[in-house]
């Protein structure tokens, strides 16, 4: 994990008073954290663009002599193409704003929207695609355990039990493992068919030579065919090791019990159950002091500019007149609205 940026640490309101009303900032924070490119590299003239902050746009406008005559280069991308912010329409600092208040959960929805002057549907969008940087985290998670590292391993539903007709609704199925001694862990949601997904996210997430202790479950049967440790416990209490036994519950008890008691508030949608999963996971493991630096390097992680690589569809190579005159392309403005990586 990335260490925090110098004078990157604040509180929530310490984050609105450095960034409300304040683009410039803003920019400079998400290039800082990766998320906007330093520099972009003309992929025709292989020369360094230079930065229109005006139309947020990279222009290359390189000059050069072909054949007796001067032709200039109109290569030209958005600042934000490809990017978390890719076909966002809102001011930098209302993203980020935004994000502070959805990461922490100060204050009203509906007040926030109203003071950075969003509509519901903008809001709605944006918060999809905070999300889904979260989602990727939860999906990237680092790997726990490593030879000798004790790491105690459980399943368990999450949700209620919706009885319309005869049928159950609003159930997830969840997978976790802790290890012991340094309590780092690692949740993610476990898919149907429950056993033959299970071993890939044991693989995933811990690493080989790895103490595993788990239950009787017959799916966590194969684990002592890979490169682990396979201890068993029973809660039947004819397992000799005691102890290991009640470490074992203690430590996957705790594990779930803040997360099963969020997912049965009110309100909670079986359909969004892994983005709320996310979402809290990944506040439990970031302070609010620095939670908003791991979101934007995330959410770089998950669209880094590159612009380097990139050749492009069409670029207009206009020709200069003898006396010089300088000739660039129109780029419009952007627009005020809701981004497109949401769509």
């Amino acid at each position: 994990m990335a260490s925090v940026c110098s004078g990157c640490e604040c509180n929530y309101f310490e984050f609105i008073q450095k960034f409300y009303k304040n683009n410039e900032a803003a920019i400079a924070y998400l290039r800082d954290h990766g998320v906007l490119p330093l520099e972009v590299i003309c992929p025709l003239c292989k020369t360094p663009c230079y930065y229109r902050a005006q139309r947020h746009d990279w222009y290359c406008g390189v000059t050069r002599k072909i054949h007796h005559r001067k032709k200039r280069c109109h290569y030209v991308v958005s600042d934000y193409k490809g990017s978390f912010l890719s076909g966002a329409k809102m001011e930098p600092y209302k993203i980020i704003c935004f994000v502070n208040h959805w990461l922490n959960k100060r204050g009203h929805y509906k007040t926030v929207l109203q003071c950075l002057g969003l509509s519901r549907k903008t809001g709605a969008a944006w918060q999809k695609s905070f999300a889904e940087v979260t989602e990727h985290w939860l999906d990237n998670q680092e790997p726990i355990g490593g030879p000798g590292v004790v790491v105690d391993i459980d399943e368990t539903l999450f949700g209620k039990m919706k009885h319309e007709k005869g049928k159950s609704q609003s159930q997830i199925w969840v997978f976790g493992g802790i290890e012991r001694d340094s309590k780092n862990y690692f949740i993610s949601p476990l898919e149907e068919p429950l056993t033959e997904n299970l071993m890939s996210l044991i693989q995933k997430y811990i690493l080989p030579g790895t103490v595993i202790v788990s239950n009787r479950w017959n799916a966590y049967s194969s684990i002592s065919d890979h490169d682990y440790v396979h201890q068993v416990i029973n809660h039947s209490g004819d397992f000799v090791d005691k102890e290991n036994a009640k470490a074992h519950t203690q430590s996957v008890e705790l594990l779930f019990h803040d997360v099963k008691e969020w997912t049965l508030k009110p309100g909670s949608r079986p359909h969004f159950y892994k983005q709320y999963l996310a979402q809290l996971l990944f506040q439990q493991q970031h302070t609010h002091s620095n939670i908003n630096h791991y979101f934007f390097r995330e959410a770089a992680r998950m669209y880094p500019p590159d612009f380097e690589a990139e050749e492009p569809s069409s670029v207009s190579v206009a020709e200069e007149s003898s006396d010089n005159e300088s000739q660039e392309s129109d780029v419009s403005d952007e627009d005020e609205g809701s981004p497109s990586t949401s769509e």
